[in-house]
């Protein structure tokens, strides 16, 4: 038995104005095909589905039973075209972003903001990782896009480079002793650290070059925690600028380090061996 979508669509029409002429008028063609179309519907369900007369026709119970399942499946089909075009279009569906927690403060933004508004049916599903591991998670394709933070070598990807800000000292009353509006390396050294484990190497080979060996109290995998520690008067916070303007408490002080090699960036990134679809493009276009 094959029963197509345009048999079903003939058949309500048939059905709901009770006459095939005027069924054929609604639906554009031209009587004898619809007749056809309705027989061969009959013939292939093994039943009849309309009492015909002079005066027109009406369903028979198997015709009603019909006609409510053939709604049915006629409106499941709009949804399904409707649903399926929304994911290719990049109007709805669900997105996996991978996000570093150095990226407080830079998203959502106002942009992605209004993008979820406009695409109620957006799904983000945020994956939290630091950059080495989102990175990762991008080449297996568990993730869809991420945001990460430099230096890293990704020759593989694609990117989007969005804030550049320097590294900071989150400095809290008990050690704040400078007498500066900005700190050297050398001032930070000074004072126990809490350090960010996404730049120990960067710390220690500045260190290691200007013939420095600070005391490092704290090494963290979260740039929150790390500001949260100085919060706590456990020692000082090395972290983004962003990140300290969004969590640092009363009892802390930032300090901007004059120092640019610790200059860092927050980048999109995307596999680049394959076109963005059209989600993903969305996404990267909020930024």
């Amino acid at each position: 038995m094959v029963v197509n979508f345009r048999q079903l669509t003939y058949f309500l029409a048939v059905a709901q104005t009770g006459q095939i002429t005027a069924a054929a008028q609604q639906l554009h063609i031209a009587q004898p095909p619809l007749s056809y179309q309705i027989k061969q519907l009959e013939t292939e369900l093994g039943v009849t589905l309309f009492n015909r007369s002079v005066n027109g026709v009406t369903l028979t119970p198997a015709g009603q039973l019909l006609q409510d399942y053939a709604q049915q499946l006629l409106d499941l089909r709009a949804q399904a075209d409707s649903q399926v075009k929304a994911l290719g279009q990049g109007l709805a569906g669900t997105l996996a972003v991978g996000m570093v927690s150095s990226s407080i403060g830079a998203t959502p933004n106002a942009k992605l903001q209004t993008l979820t508004r406009h695409y109620p049916k957006l799904q983000i599903r945020l994956v939290e990782d630091n950059t080495y591991g989102l990175l990762d998670q991008l080449r297996k394709r568990l993730i869809d896009v991420a945001i990460v933070r430099t230096p890293f070598s990704a020759p593989d990807l694609a990117s989007k480079s969005l804030a550049s800000e320097p590294m900071v000292a989150v400095v809290p009353r008990k050690y704040d002793h400078f007498q500066t509006a900005t700190l050297r390396v050398e001032d930070v050294a000074q004072v126990p650290l809490i350090i960010y484990r996404r730049f120990t190497h960067i710390f220690d080979q500045t260190f290691a070059e200007k013939d420095l060996t600070p005391f490092i109290a704290c090494t963290c995998d979260d740039a929150r925690t790390a500001v949260q520690w100085a919060d706590a008067r456990m020692g000082v916070a090395l972290v983004p600028r962003s990140v300290a303007d969004q969590l640092s408490g009363v009892q802390t002080t930032i300090y901007p380090i004059n120092f640019r090699a610790w200059r860092t960036t927050l980048q999109v990134v995307w596999p680049a061996n394959r076109e963005p679809s059209p989600l993903v493009q969305r996404f990267i276009d909020s930024y």
